[in-house]
């Protein structure tokens, strides 16, 4: 494989927007990550000046070629510019020449967005953490007691008669039921098996569950792109993920006159879930246009018993964990009449979806 080769394909790796011009200005090679920022290709850029995308008073050049000349690198942070598609840009600009073939300047943007929407995944991610040793103290607490009502029920059995025995193996078997479900809901220390799973087996049945009690003035829509591919998910562990988020969206939305959920799939390429990078991965959104996120609960939100419309004591602080053991992650942005939480899963696999997407 040729050396120019290998360097466009780590180049093309890299989550920064990197673009090459030769020392006239013209526009020489863009990686993937810069296509996806400005919506154009190297096809359409390559061998047009940089004035021809970029507004000419838009990006510092002149006091870049300056720098470049005095310091050998230019450097700025939050840098606005326009492009003439009509994008406007904010971002961390570092320039320096390089020496390939002949002299290049290579620019790299460093988009804000998306460093701020790396930042609030690896936030999450560290809630997360909290809460689970959160949740972890909170059973071992629930638990005792739990051992302390089993023992005494059955001393009680010794000293009952047979008739009044049934009350008390009652009294066991709640008592283990409830120890089961604090080990599984809380303790979660078993983490359920993955398999090959087309994610839409499990929209279809929270859609199906969903619509059984869902309020006359609620509509419950579906917008799939049907070409994704399987994932290695714990289907029940998703599906318990996507129930809690949609039941939470229909009681937000449950003092509406009307209301409208949609539950939307679609492909990432090459999308970043906290500081990994992955080739693909899946969406699987909640959107609702109910009357959004409380502002004082948006940064607690996934922590164990926060109360209010949006997270019912334990439910969203037990999505993330089950979404975070399919190396995923559940984000959420919220306003009134726009709601949005996005769990993102990886596709550990060489399969690509093919046709179109749906953006209907």
């Amino acid at each position: 494989m040729k050396s120019s080769n290998i360097q466009q394909q780590l180049l093309d790796q890299l989550s920064t927007a990197v673009v090459l011009l030769d020392q006239a200005g013209r526009f020489v090679y863009l990686n993937q990550a810069a296509e996806k920022a400005f919506l154009t290709t190297n096809k359409t850029l390559i061998g047009q000046r940089y004035s021809y995308f970029i507004e000419e008073d838009a990006l510092p050049l002149r006091q870049l070629l300056s720098e470049l000349k005095a310091n050998g690198h230019f450097k700025q942070d939050k840098v606005i510019f326009s492009l003439k598609n009509g994008i406007t840009l904010s971002a961390n600009i570092q320039a320096q020449w390089v020496e390939l073939e002949q002299r290049y300047l290579m620019i790299e943007w460093q988009d804000r967005a998306h460093q701020q929407k790396q930042q609030q995944d690896i936030d999450i991610q560290q809630q997360n953490q909290v809460s689970n040793r959160l949740l972890q103290q909170l059973a071992h607490e629930i638990k005792n007691p739990l051992s302390g009502v089993r023992g005494a029920a059955q001393l009680l059995a010794m000293e009952v008669s047979a008739s009044q025995q049934e009350y008390t193996q009652l009294i066991e078997h709640e008592v283990n039921r409830l120890n089961q479900l604090v080990d599984r809901m809380l303790l979660r220390s078993e983490t359920a098996s993955k398999v090959p799973t087309n994610i839409h087996e499990i929209t279809e049945q929270v859609y199906k569950f969903c619509q059984l009690k869902l309020p006359h003035q609620v509509e419950l829509v579906r917008d799939y792109d049907p070409s994704l591919p399987e994932l290695m998910i714990a289907p029940d562990s998703v599906y318990q993920a996507l129930l809690n988020l949609v039941q939470n969206a229909i009681d937000a939305c449950s003092e509406q006159p009307q209301a409208r959920i949609t539950l939307r799939t679609r492909s990432l390429v090459r999308y970043s879930i906290g500081e990994k990078q992955y080739p693909l991965c899946l969406l699987v959104e909640v959107l609702d246009d109910g009357p959004g996120v409380p502002t004082e609960l948006q940064d607690s939100i996934f922590l164990p018993l926060i109360s209010g419309k949006r997270s019912t004591g334990l439910g969203l602080g037990i999505a993330q964990h089950l979404i975070q053991q399919q190396d995923g992650l559940i984000e959420f942005s919220s306003k009134p009449n726009h709601t949005s939480f996005k769990i993102l899963l990886p596709v550990f696999s060489n399969t690509q979806p093919t046709g179109d997407q749906n953006n209907d």
